[in-house]
Parts: C-alpha cells; structure tokens; sequence
C-alpha cells in the first residue's frame, strides 16, 4: 500500500465521512519498542514483533549468519504474534488493520501474512516508516497552502488559551513540542519531556494535512527547547495576520502561577541559573528567597516585569486584542476569521 492523500487524509486521520460505512481502520507499528518511542506515524500502535533485546540480537546474529538470524526471528516473531492475537482486542474482525515496519519489510509481513490467512482486512504500507518519513519531509520542505492568524504579546497574555479554545482551526506548536518555548517552558502543565525531532515534524505534519484554511498560531521563536520549527512554517507563519494579545499584570500573574505552579524545585533553580546573566542581581536574589516560601505570585510578577518583559521583542502586528475578558477576545479573533474567509471568496 503506498502512501498518498488517501494515507495521510482518510487513514492517519480518522476517515472522516468514509468511518460512517468502513471499517474502522487501526495503524499498527510493528517495530521495537524503540523505534515506536523514538518516532512513529501519530495515532499508530505498537504491537512489535520483535522487541528491543529480540531485536538487537537478530540483527546482531544477521551480520555472520543470516540463515540462523531468520530462523530464531522466525520463533520470537511467531511467539509474539500469537501473543497478539490471543490477548489483544484490536486484532477484531470489526477493524481494518494497516501494518507497516521500518522499509516495509520482514516483520510487517510477517504478521499480515498470518492475519490475511486468518480473513482479516489488512494491508501493510510500502516502503513502511521510512517512506512514510520522506513524504513527511517532502511535505514540510514545501510553503504551507494555509492562511495564518499569527498571535503576537508578551509571556502570560493568554495566547496559549486562545490556541486551546481553537484546537479545531488551530495548531498548538507548544502542545506538539511540548514545550513553551521559555527558559521554564519544559516543565509547565506537567509536560513530560520532549518528542524527537523527527516525532515533532510527525505530528506537525498531521496538522497541516488536516487542518486547512485560516489557521490560528502562535509566533514562537525558532527554537523551542530542542525542537526546531521548519524553515517554510516559520516565514510562513510570521507572514500571516499579525495579532498583538495585550493583557494586564494581574491576569498575566494569574495565568503563569497556574501554568508553572507544578516545576520541580530542581528545574525551577536550573532554569533561574541560565536566565541569572540577563537579571540584576537585586531581583534575582529576591526571587530565590521568594521561591523559599513559594510565594509563586511574586516569583512570578517579578520575573515577567524584570525578566520576560525585557527581553521580549515586539512585533508589528496589524491588529490589537485585550484578552483579559477571554471569550470576548476568542469572539473577535472568530470574526477576523469569518471576516477574511468571506473576502478570500
């Protein structure tokens, strides 16, 4: 099954209107474990049929006896498989299974090979994740087709809430990177640790393919922690609409205490080190004695006023919204849509 339109659209994606009358399709990743982890196709699931030590040592034993390598992957894959078949529900008639392995190789076919004996409905990707990942490549490389709503302001003035209450015409590059982009930004809302590289560009590259039209974003840097936005995203996202969030001190504290007010203590004190160069020692100090009794509302009050306000860069933006009143604020940025939808017609 080669991967085109229809992969990226219907598959990936969910089917859409198709899903009403089809099956309901699963992507099945049958690489280790480690491979899954490192990057796979967004929505896939990992049912390996080798895992990573099997792996390891299959390839290992391939390079002097290939013979032997295929005879013992042969029993672990089997072992695996029926594993897979007595326990886990999505192998179900109800399902259309797309299976797909590192080239499109050996262990995707292994296990289609048995489910297509079986009469399930399945079909295994060509060229399997790496085909998969140079047609991801080759999308980025190219200029979106979208028209961009770029949100502009100064840290804590609500534009990650306006990407969140758009999330069906919106792309969260702080959700996909899980990372807001800030010397603090690995750790808020409880993320977890950053995607690869190549996972970012995964999940990026679904929003793009689904996600068309006006499209509501943020104008972060270029760098977020150690993710790096694509080139043709970047210009084409600080090419759009250009919309300046303002908001007052009070609310901006608000929303930041409750963003950070989960940062480990160690994480907290690692990132005040990098920033202390850029602050002058009087606030720098009183944040740290500040942070000993958890006081967050000043932490957080003087590190905007006397840190991020600082070193923030404005921006020439076409229009202004106050987002102290959110909905109000959600409102207008709908109608600046609706506005711009009706004069593309």
């Amino acid at each position: 099954m080669a991967i085109c339109n229809f992969w990226t659209c219907d598959i990936a994606y969910g089917f859409e209107e198709k899903s009403k009358t089809l099956r309901e399709t699963k992507i099945i990743d049958v690489r280790s474990p480690r491979e899954f982890l490192y990057a796979h196709i967004p929505n896939a699931l990992n049912f390996p049929v080798l895992n990573d030590a099997q792996h390891e040592e299959i390839g290992t034993l391939y390079r002097h006896d290939p013979f032997g390598a295929k005879k013992k992957g042969s029993v672990y894959i089997c072992q695996n498989i029926a594993s897979f078949l007595e326990d886990e529900p999505i192998f179900h008639p109800k399902f259309k299974l797309i299976l797909y392995c590192a080239r499109g190789g050996q262990r995707s076919k292994s296990l289609w090979s048995i489910l297509r004996e079986i009469g399930f409905d399945c079909e295994r990707i060509e060229g399997g994740y790496k085909q998969y990942r140079q047609e991801v490549l080759e999308r980025l490389s190219k200029r979106p087709k979208q028209k961009f709503l770029t949100l502009y302001g100064a840290t804590g003035c609500g534009k990650s809430e306006l990407i969140e209450r758009a999330y069906l015409w919106s792309i969260d590059l702080e959700g996909l990177s899980k990372h807001y982009g800030s010397s603090f930004g690995d750790q808020a809302n409880h993320f977890l640790g950053q995607p690869s590289c190549a996972m970012f560009e995964n999940l990026l590259d679904e929003q793009l393919c689904i996600k068309e039209g006006c499209v509501l974003i943020e104008g972060e840097s270029k760098k977020m922690g150690r993710i790096i936005i694509p080139n043709t995203l970047f210009e084409a996202m600080h090419q759009g609409i250009k919309i300046m969030i303002k908001s007052s001190m009070e609310k901006r504290v608000e929303r930041i205490v409750k963003m950070y007010s989960c940062i480990s203590e160690e994480h907290f004190l690692h990132s005040m080190q990098k920033i202390r160069p850029y602050m002058p020692r009087v606030f720098y100090d009183e944040v740290l004695r500040s942070w000993d009794v958890r006081d967050y509302e000043q932490i957080a009050s003087i590190l905007l006023e006397k840190y991020y306000d600082h070193v923030y860069r404005q921006n020439q933006c076409d229009f202004m919204l106050c987002s102290d009143d959110m909905d109000a604020a959600y409102q207008e940025i709908c109608h600046l849509k609706e506005e711009l939808e009706k004069n593309s017609l």
